[in-house]
């Protein structure tokens, strides 16, 4: 590997250890749940048979199911401090997801599922301090953690699984199961085809995969503390404030209504919050301008 390459690897190592510190740090003390903690609309959650919007500080549980839109990301906080990031038009299963408290090392125990688009798996600072066996299938793929760095994506008969830190074992039924422990390495398995042998990814592969997946910035991006919102229509009909908003919250968006008085005369406002910043907030009301009856929505702080 040459020394720009190196150099190149080491940043983008330093940068996600800060992230993973800092938010850590943000929620170490918050009771232990598998919390959404950012994303960019619109995305769902499916929970009983019935679909929802997500939305940041939405609780996940087992048997829930999320899905994301066109350019779409959703970073997730699982109960033992890990964080899951999922890119644009992903599916993505929590079949399990619980800590064994039979035993006395506690061990958290997960089962995730991959089934289309991109993915990633990050064991913070925070996660180090809790045991844990976490299973992830990408497609074919079976991953199993233990504390680690991995990406992977499943799509149209593609499955990808990168290792960008850490050590894990890999199965793909019918194969051989097999270590990898190398950081920067990844396998193939196409449908149909036999899994290729594990590869060493260049930089610009890389930074590639992790964009797939990364938050956007100034792109319309929600948080727990977001401080910025868009009013998206007032309507003085409560029955008209409801139904947009249902019609909004099925097509991926999280919407809600609040009621304020306007010299003497009582609005519904329809309105999203959340935005990260001022950027994030105009990005989102530029896209839905002109949209589900939506007419020069306009961004207030809070």
């Amino acid at each position: 590997m040459n020394k720009s390459k190196t150099k190149s690897n080491r940043a983008f190592s330093a940068y996600i250890l800060i992230t993973s510190l800092f938010l850590g740090v943000a929620h170490a003390e918050q009771d232990a749940a598998n919390i959404v903690e950012a994303m960019q609309m619109p995305a769902w959650y499916d929970r009983g048979g019935a679909s929802y919007a997500l939305r940041p500080g939405t609780e996940l549980k087992a048997g829930d199911v999320i899905r994301t839109g066109a350019d779409s990301r959703v970073l997730l906080r699982m109960a033992e401090g890990s964080i899951v990031k999922l890119g644009a038009d992903a599916r993505f299963e929590i079949e399990q997801a619980h800590t064994d408290t039979s035993t006395p090392e506690n061990v958290f125990q997960g089962l995730l599922r991959v089934v289309r688009g991109a993915f990633r798996f990050t064991t913070t600072e925070l996660g180090l301090r809790q045991k844990r066996k976490v299973d992830v299938h990408v497609g074919a793929i079976t991953v199993g953690i233990r504390g680690t760095d991995i990406w992977g994506r499943s799509l149209d008969g593609t499955d990808l699984f990168a290792l960008l830190e850490g050590k894990v074992n890999v199965k793909r039924e019918g194969e051989a199961q097999f270590i990898m422990q190398d950081p920067l390495t990844y396998v193939v398995a196409e449908q149909g085809k036999t899994t290729t042998p594990i590869q060493t990814a260049d930089t610009d592969t890389v930074n590639s995969l992790a964009q797939e997946t990364e938050l956007q910035a100034g792109d319309g991006v929600l948080t727990i503390d977001g401080r910025w919102g868009i009013n998206l229509m007032s309507l003085q009909d409560n029955q008209s404030a409801n139904a947009l908003r249902q019609l909004l919250n099925d097509a991926g968006y999280a919407a809600e209504i609040e009621t304020t008085d306007v010299d003497g005369e009582i609005y519904v406002r329809v309105r999203v919050k959340g935005f990260a910043s001022k950027d994030d907030a105009e990005s989102f009301a530029t896209r839905i301008d002109r949209q589900y009856g939506i007419q020069r929505p306009w961004i207030v702080r809070f």
